[in-house]
């Protein structure tokens, strides 16, 4: 047999041996990735009734339709991509990438294992510091993350897909090698005392429950200490929320030194999906009519209910007695919004920065659970307003002193404290 015969040969001997190792690994990576079996009439279905329960019950659709986002066609677009999926995991980061199309708006996103351990850890966490009231208002929550299907389809990616966390498509706090555990360990503040005496710097990096008891012990602390200097700055900028506990319990409470209250609006659509929240939170629910709440027109045609909640403090006996400024920024969001609004509603403090990112609302975001594939789907279902009617979403939190896009929130602070 002539040499260029056998070479030849060989050639397509190792190709088919290559073909075979290929189509084996591919099998084998194909195989780790179906965790579930879903058939692909179970995907759909799936797909499908969350598509009904986003179009029914989502808030933030004119928010979605000012940035130039067609619903209709992205929906289309990702059913005809789910049924091109081989795998659940491939189907679970169509989820993800579904969802990802509507700017995040309103907390919109879909838990991946380090989001689901930390929902757990933080109502661990909370257990024994809530009110009999509070403990009813997050029971739905629990009864989504506790739910059979869920708890054993996060079970799988937290035991054999940890790398689901970080290709889901979650926000950037959820995509650093970090774990919830480590996390946690980190310290959300930072306190100093500037030489010339006039103020003290707060930096407050999260209202996560998880950080609640150590960052009691601090603040307790730090507002002794801090009693005879005439300000106090505290930065928000970057704190995208956690639990409006925190700053309830240990911002405002000790440092109210006379009666606040504060009135908000919320509208919403009452649903088979938002009833359970709603009838949770324990608030007086009405049906939106414009002649009892003109400040509600430009929402009847969208919303169907609507929720006046006050939120009131009564003077403290030992409050800081100096004045308080706050630093804003557009990353200030949900809990961290709330903080920011009651601040500016009650006078309780000066903000300065730029116009806040938005969406403070009066309770946690719903979580929504898919029957079959036990995926969570997070979202507000309440459209939150701001004192003027505007949404609080699209607006945000505009600040008592805005500053320019080069200027500094802590400098221009600063070269306020003797004015």
């Amino acid at each position: 047999m002539k040499k260029k015969n056998i070479v030849f040969i060989v050639a397509i001997i190792l190709s088919v041996l290559i073909a075979v190792i290929t189509l084996f690994f591919r099998y084998q990576n194909e195989k780790s990735q179906t965790i579930l079996n879903l058939s692909m009439d179970q995907k759909l279905s799936d797909f499908d009734e969350l598509c009904d329960i986003l179009s029914n019950s989502y808030p933030f659709w004119n928010e979605v339709k000012q940035a130039g986002i067609d619903r209709d066609t992205v929906y289309s677009t990702y059913r005809n991509r789910i049924q091109k999926t081989r795998t659940d995991i491939e189907y679970f980061k169509e989820i993800s990438y579904f969802l990802k199309e509507f700017k995040g708006l309103g907390h919109l996103v879909v838990l991946d294992g380090s989001m689901y351990r930390l929902y757990l850890n933080t109502l661990t966490a909370s257990q024994g510091m809530l009110t009999e009231g509070q403990t009813q208002s997050v029971e739905p929550l629990v009864a989504a993350l506790t739910n059979p299907t869920a708890q054993n389809t996060y079970s799988l990616l937290d035991q054999s897909h940890r790398g689901f966390r970080s290709t889901i498509g979650l926000k950037e706090e959820y995509k650093n090698t970090e774990t919830a555990d480590q996390a946690e360990k980190t310290s959300a503040l930072t306190t100093s005392i500037f030489e010339d005496k006039k103020a003290a710097y707060l930096k407050i990096q999260s209202f996560e429950l998880t950080n609640y008891e150590k960052d009691k012990d601090v603040l307790t602390k730090f507002f002794v200490e801090i009693k005879d200097i005439p300000n106090l700055i505290i930065d928000l900028r970057g704190n995208s929320g956690g639990s409006d506990l925190y700053w309830k319990d240990l911002l405002i409470q000790p440092n109210t030194k006379e009666s606040l209250s504060s009135d908000r609006y919320y509208v919403f659509n009452q649903t088979e999906t938002t009833l359970p929240y709603v009838s949770a939170i324990g608030r007086s629910v009405d049906i939106i009519d414009t002649e009892k709440e003109p400040i509600l027109s430009q929402y009847a045609d969208s919303f169907s209910h609507f929720i006046k909640d006050t939120t009131a403090f009564e003077p403290a006996a030992n409050s800081y007695k100096g004045k308080i400024w706050i630093l804003v920024d557009e990353d200030v969001y949900s809990a961290s919004e709330n903080f920011v609004i009651f601040c500016k509603n009650t006078g309780f403090a000066t903000l300065v920065g730029t116009a806040t990112g938005g969406d403070g609302g009066i309770a946690d975001p719903i979580l929504v659970t898919l029957p079959n594939s036990g995926l969570i789907v997070r979202y507000s279902m309440f459209y939150g307003l701001n004192a003027d009617g505007s949404g609080n979403e699209a607006i945000g939190t505009v600040p008592d002193v805005v500053i320019s896009e080069n200027e500094n929130a802590l400098d221009k602070c600063l070269s306020l404290l003797d004015h």
